[in-house]
């Protein structure tokens, strides 16, 4: 078999690493990531107050600028029970310019091991799904179809796939910590979560073993009442994936808007290595509405002009007797 090249991408190939043998790539990642809870940690799944469910949707969008693009759509809803036990599930796709696809379905459940009266929760967590990940054959050019400087499509490339799809158990585990006490000005919270603990073969041409790598995740921060009309939340975030790793640190402010339902929400972050991130969004009632825009700073950015990715976000707290939820002042989450 011969070398086969990304067609369209070469500046990207790093993020779907094609060889002769098996296809690599790391999970997709959002700016937001406080945003999808359940997904960040199963142990979150349910952990929040005065709501009996919680509904999120994220859409990301990156590097538009180099002709296609990375595309991340997650969806996710939970339950909360008696403040206790937590189950949800999700959805999420993650397009790599129309080359690979990963999708994603799963089932989380979360126990809060701490009391009621706690001005705490200490959760842990599981999540059980599937992940089917699938190549985009016509996408790919290989060198037989080099012809005079230039990539032939027309040109046959003597390589044939018996395989072009791959079905993967998915299982994570996560431990979450969370404080609630509205009687404290700073209520810190943390975790730490494994995804792909089974390290299931993701190899889809399957002519060699090729082991998914566990993901590690551990988040951080604090939510600060600064005074009664400003909250401050900083908080970080460190995945590590094989050999790849994630650093995500920013500060999240929220401002009530004066005799108003509103909130306005605001912020910026830093992804090491990689883009600035700026946040903006607003907060009605039981729902939150979120936009955030990566600027790249990596040695990409002199093939996207520093344009990165733009992302939507939305949150939503109900009951399902269609009563108003109360307020969420108190989550670790917009």
């Amino acid at each position: 078999m011969r070398k086969m090249t990304l067609h369209k991408f070469l500046p990207v190939v790093a993020f779907a690493i094609a060889t002769p043998v098996r296809i690599l790539a790391q999970d997709g990642q959002l700016s937001q990531f406080e945003m999808a809870a359940a997904m960040l940690n199963p142990a979150l799944t349910g952990m929040y107050e005065n709501a009996e469910f919680r509904m999120s949707a994220n859409v990301r969008n990156q590097w538009g600028r180099l002709g296609s693009n990375f595309t991340t759509t997650n969806f996710s809803y939970e339950n909360n029970v008696q403040q206790r036990y937590g189950f949800g599930s999700y959805l999420s796709n993650y397009n790599m310019a129309g080359i690979m696809n990963t999708f994603q379905f799963g089932v989380s459940g979360a126990y809060n091991v701490s009391d009621k009266s706690a001005k705490h929760t200490l959760s842990v967590g599981t999540t059980l799904g599937l992940i089917y990940k699938k190549l985009n054959q016509q996408e790919l050019v290989w060198d037989a179809q080099y012809d005079d400087g230039y990539f032939n499509t027309d040109l046959p490339s003597g390589e044939f796939f018996e395989k072009g799809a791959r079905l993967m158990p998915e299982v994570a585990v996560g431990v979450a910590y969370r404080s609630i006490d509205r009687n404290r000005k700073v209520n810190p919270f943390g975790n730490f979560a494994m995804h792909h603990a089974t390290s299931p073969d993701e190899s889809i041409l399957r002519v060699e073993k090729a082991p998914l790598p566990i993901r590690y995740s551990v988040n951080g921060g604090a939510r600060i009442s600064v005074t009664e009309q400003l909250i401050l939340i900083p908080q970080a975030l460190y995945w590590r994936q094989g050999p790849a790793q994630m650093i995500n640190v920013g500060m999240l402010a929220e401002v009530p808007l004066i005799g108003s339902v509103y909130s306005v929400v605001g912020g910026g972050a830093y992804r090491v290595g990689d883009a600035a991130i700026v946040h903006l969004g607003v907060k009605h009632k039981s729902s939150v509405y979120r936009f955030s825009y990566d600027i790249n700073t990596s040695p990409l950015k002199s093939y996207t002009n520093n344009h990165g990715a733009f992302e939507f976000a939305i949150l939503y707290y109900g009951t399902h007797s269609g009563r108003e939820a109360g307020r969420r002042l108190q989550s670790s989450t917009f």
